[in-house]
């Protein structure tokens, strides 16, 4: 019962006009009620979400619009416990997510499933007494629901796990006791490796076989057809396949012969490398279907015989019924002149008499001898071995069974019984439909491997068997159905055997599908009909449109005549087809695979080719970088050893001291230069191998600073080294190969600025991450972009300085995975024909800050932090200080763990505050991040770029593999890149 108030009290709360518009439009659903519960405004997303116009609330009592239903206002824990909480204690109260469903706005007449998150929150005026309540509700139906799906999906993954576990140990099971006979024989001598039981128990009882030779083993196939087919399958590797194949066999070696018959498959086992091992022996014996086959011959032959003296007989026996119509009609004329000539009567009678008993005779000879045709028949059937059975009337009594049928139900009484009492399981099938159909009608039926679920005992498991069958009417003398003939043969073998084919060519559709390369199947031929799902992927492409263009459409032009040329070759010849060509991906770039296709034969024929594509182009990159490495390497080792031997030879023909000295000393540069090439290859071949050693101590950094650039001004006095500035702080590390660093970025500096004078060093520590920065900068040539973050790969040397400058591209390298190994970073600063700034870092404290989080909704640690933007439905990220592998994909990993629980679909990445370089990482994120984060949700992602142009470079390397599921778009400043990402809807 609603509590009616005097207008004055009811409006004793209301609120100032302005403050009624400004609360109307506030975005999220808000409510405000008076103390008493009287409903003053609602914002506009609140009358949205209810359904509910403003006139409908306005002044109105709260449950006098919305009723108190269990689940919306429960007295122990509903809305109304709660506003009741709130009034009482004077303190905010919010309920736990609670089911309240609502009306589906497209039909009235039904509910829409939603959870509610609401809470109270209490007003109070200047003097601290209660004004208003405010009630707000969050529709967080999605997350609740997603949550209830996730749930349900991971039992059912569960429960298809446990499903899988089963039917893999039922296949298990299944190999061991398939009927067929299975054997495995190796080497060119065929020494059985395997048996199954079946081969064994059936074939082989008495012998033992396995590490015999197949002749020692079986002797008696020796000379044998199917001996000179298997010896052929392990020489040419071609499949042979053979039906009713006769192979004579004892049960013992040196016992009597019998001639055996088998369906046979002989397949050749090749290793890894394609070579030929072993053949895999798959046969059934069917020496019983072969005589059964051979003996129905023989009795339809018999058969055909016996029809063709019934129907003599049949004539006969016409023969003698018109004879004795005949003489019925002389009877008739007979006593017709009774009256005329009675002194004949007593001789007619007696002629007549003589007649009748004659015919009577032949007509009992005739009877007798079509009962012995029926008999033979009768006993025909039942030699029979297809399974024969007569029905008998509309209950189809059983009046006829043949030991076949009757086999078909060992144990069971069949014949004197309907079908239904015999074969109850029968009731309601198909089966019983088809017999009344054929009994109506007279119309024969003819099934083929219908399924009919039947036992084969009586009160045993009822068993999917599948029939071949023959439903024909019998006909009575006039004409009338009054039975059913039934041929039948049971052919549950033969049906589950071509299910599972069909099982085993679905799972090596998924198998090749599975194969982390492009297979691809085509017909006899030529035509393509098949390609996996990496093909597709490959080309951004169905797998319908790829099969439908051909390859002709991805092969790169300059490789297509070749490609077919050698297509057609196989085709022609039936030979292994082996190519390699480029294909076109849907980036739109080229690249190298490796083609090969076999043929499947099958009695001679070729079935189908099965090829693969395999991508090499990075093996074809690198051994064109091997090849330039072995040019440059090649001319870099023999420049000083000219120079040390011409040195050589002038000092053996010269006397004069003066001279000598000068010789000698430019012998030794170049030996030192000879010596530094081959201890770079040496440190390449190390790290290569893992076994770069590294002597880990504290020393004096500015001290190794000091000495290393010492050592390289001594060897260069072209340029002065200015050391501008160094704390004297102590690091942890190897002094060796981090002076070996120094001295690299040192030497590149005086190389790269032969026209400059001056290299400048700077030692500085970072207080804020307790991190010391050296920075080597010169003014020499300088580096174009492009080339900015390929200068630390192995082997790389910009293109424009190779021939200008000496060097194996080894250096930054080794410098680079040095800096690795001490969790080290570096980058570059450089514009062309200025001069370049090489940085590395390395930090002085390892120890990583304890990470800050809040309800999935905040999180942070020293080089990141995240936040959810419930506003507009985004998560925030902003990067600080410098980044490596390790920490980028610590903040990635957060940033989607954030965005699924959030539901959110875009991201604002602030990259405004990254120092120094993280292309270590930029690999990871376009493999692996970005397509776990399109699957996740994402949709947009905005991108503010840091100062750093490495950073800016690793992060176009991070999106240049994005697919069409993520827009991503780069901005130079914060604000620009909000706006944008506020515009994006979902």
């Amino acid at each position: 019962m609603s509590i009616v108030l005097p207008m004055s009290i009811k409006h004793s709360s209301a609120l100032p006009p302005e403050m009624l518009r400004v609360f109307e439009t506030l975005p999220h659903p808000y409510l405000i009620l008076s103390k008493e519960l009287y409903m003053l405004t609602a914002s506009n997303a609140y009358l949205q979400l209810t359904g509910k116009t403003r006139a409908q609330l306005l002044e109105k009592y709260l449950f006098d619009v919305f009723p108190k239903i269990p689940d919306w206002s429960a007295e122990e824990g509903g809305i109304a416990f709660s506003i009741n909480q709130v009034i009482e204690t004077g303190k905010p109260h919010q309920l736990p997510v609670t089911r309240f469903d609502v009306p589906d706005p497209t039909n009235e007449d039904q509910l829409l499933e939603r959870y509610w998150h609401t809470s109270h929150t209490p007003v109070f005026d200047g003097e601290g007494d209660l004004c208003y309540i405010i009630h707000h509700t969050q529709d967080v139906s999605e997350q609740v629901i997603a949550e209830k799906n996730l749930k349900a999906s991971l039992e059912k993954e569960t429960r298809a796990a446990a499903r899988a576990e089963r039917l893999s140990r039922q296949m298990e099971k299944l190999f061991k006791e398939i009927p067929a006979q299975i054997a495995i024989v190796t080497g060119p001598d065929l020494v059985y490796e395997f048996i199954n039981p079946e081969y064994k128990e059936q074939l082989l009882p008495n012998r033992e076989v396995l590490g015999k030779q197949l002749l020692i083993a079986m002797p008696e196939v020796a000379g044998e057809p199917i001996w000179d087919a298997l010896q052929q399958v392990y020489k040419t590797g071609e499949t042979f396949a053979g039906n009713e194949v006769c192979i004579p066999l004892a049960r013992e070696i040196g016992g009597e012969l019998e001639n055996h018959y088998f369906n046979v498959v002989y397949q050749a086992i090749r290793d890894e490398k394609g070579s030929i091992t072993g053949v895999l022996s798959f046969k059934y014996e069917i020496t019983e279907q072969v005589m059964a086959r051979k003996h129905l011959e023989l009795t339809e032959k018999k058969l055909l015989s016996l029809n063709e003296g019934l129907a003599q007989a049949n004539e006969e026996i016409q023969a003698t019924s018109e004879e004795i119509q005949s003489a019925n009609e002389e009877l008739s004329a007979t006593n017709e002149e009774l009256f005329q000539a009675q002194q004949n009567l007593l001789r007619l009678n007696d002629e007549l008499e003589e007649r009748v008993e004659l015919r009577t005779v032949e007509l009992l000879t005739a009877q007798a001898k079509a009962t012995g045709q029926s008999e033979k028949l009768r006993r025909f059937f039942m030699q029979v071995p297809a399974g024969i059975c007569v029905l008998d009337g509309t209950d189809f009594i059983f009046e006829l069974v043949n030991p076949p049928y009757q086999q078909l139900f060992p144990g069971r009484e069949l014949t004197g019984k309907p079908l239904l009492e015999a074969l109850p399981e029968l009731k309601g099938q198909l089966i019983c439909d088809i017999l009344k159909n054929v009994y109506n009608t007279g119309n024969t039926f003819e099934g083929k491997e219908l399924l009919v679920p039947l036992a084969r005992n009586a009160n045993g498991p009822i068993e999917d068997r599948y029939f071949s069958f023959i439903y024909q009417a019998r006909l009575d003398a006039d004409e009338n159905v009054d039975g059913i003939l039934v041929f039948v043969f049971e052919v549950t073998e033969t049906v589950l055997t071509r299910q599972k084919e069909k099982e085993n060519e679905q799972r090596f559709r998924f198998l090749l599908n599975a194969i982390p390369q492009q297979v691809w199947t085509a017909r006899p031929n030529g035509t393509l009909d098949y390609v996996n799902e990496v093909v597709s992927e490959d080309f951004g492409q169905s797998t319908e449109d790829v099969i439908k263009q051909g390859w002709q459409a991805f092969i790169h032009p300059d490789d297509q005549q070749a490609c077919l040329k050698k297509w057609l070759t196989a085709l022609k010849t039936g030979h292994e087809y082996l190519v390699e060509f480029r294909l076109k991906f849907h980036d739109g770039q080229y690249r190298w695979h490796l083609a090969r296709a076999v043929p499947l034969v099958e009695n001679g024929q070729i079935k189908l080719w099965l090829g693969t594509n395999t991508n090499i182009d990075i093996q074809k990159t690198n051994e064109q970088k091997k090849d330039e490495f072995l040019s440059i390497a090649s001319h870099e080792l023999k420049t000083p050893l000219t120079s040390i031997k011409a040195f050589n030879q002038l000092m053996l023909r010269i006397n004069d001291p003066q001279k000598l000295t000068g010789f000698i000393q430019k012998s030794a540069s170049h030996v030192l230069r000879l010596e530094k090439l081959i201890n770079d290859l040496l440190d390449v071949t190390r790290i290569n191998a893992g076994k770069m050693e590294y002597n880990m101590e504290s020393f004096n950094f500015r001290e190794m600073l000091t000495d290393s650039i010492d050592g390289v001004q001594h060897t260069a006095p072209s340029h002065q080294i200015i050391f501008e500035n160094a704390e004297n702080v102590y690091y942890t590390g190897d002094r060796f190969r981090l002076e070996q660093v120094v001295n690299n970025l040192l030497t590149n500096a005086i190389k790269y600025s032969p026209q400059s004078n001056k290299v400048l060093v700077n030692c500085v520590v970072r207080h804020e991450d307790d991190s010391l920065i050296v920075s080597v900068q010169d003014f020499g040539i300088g580096i174009e972009e492009k080339n900015l973050t390929r200068l630390f790969e192995r082997y790389y040397r910009v293109d424009n300085t190779a021939m200008r400058f000496e060097g194996l591209g080894l250096g930054l390298f080794i410098s680079a995975e040095i800096l690795k190994r001490h969790h080290g970073s570096f980058w570059i600063e450089s514009e062309p024909d200025k001069g370049s700034t090489f940085f590395f870092r390395l930090l002085l404290d390892q120890k990583q800050q304890d990470p800050v989080i809040k309800d999935d909704q905040y999180y942070q640690d020293s080089t990141i932090t995240l936040s959810y933007n419930a506003a507009h439905v985004r998560i925030d990220a902003d990067w600080t200080g410098f980044q490596n592998l390790d920490s980028v994909q610590r903040g990635c990993l957060r940033m989607m763990d954030m965005l699924i629980k959030n539901k959110a679909h875009k991201v604002l990445n602030d990259n405004t505050h990254v120092l120094g370089n993280w292309s270590e990482a930029a690999d990871w994120g376009a493999q692996e991040w970005f397509p776990a984060m399109e699957k996740a949700g994402l949709r947009y992602f905005a991108w503010v770029n840091s100062q750093s142009v490495f950073s800016q470079l690793s992060a176009r390397k991070s999106v240049d593999a994005l697919s069409g599921g993520i827009v991503n778009q780069f901005f130079t400043d914060l604000k620009s890149a909000e706006a944008w990402i506020n515009e994006q809807n979902v």
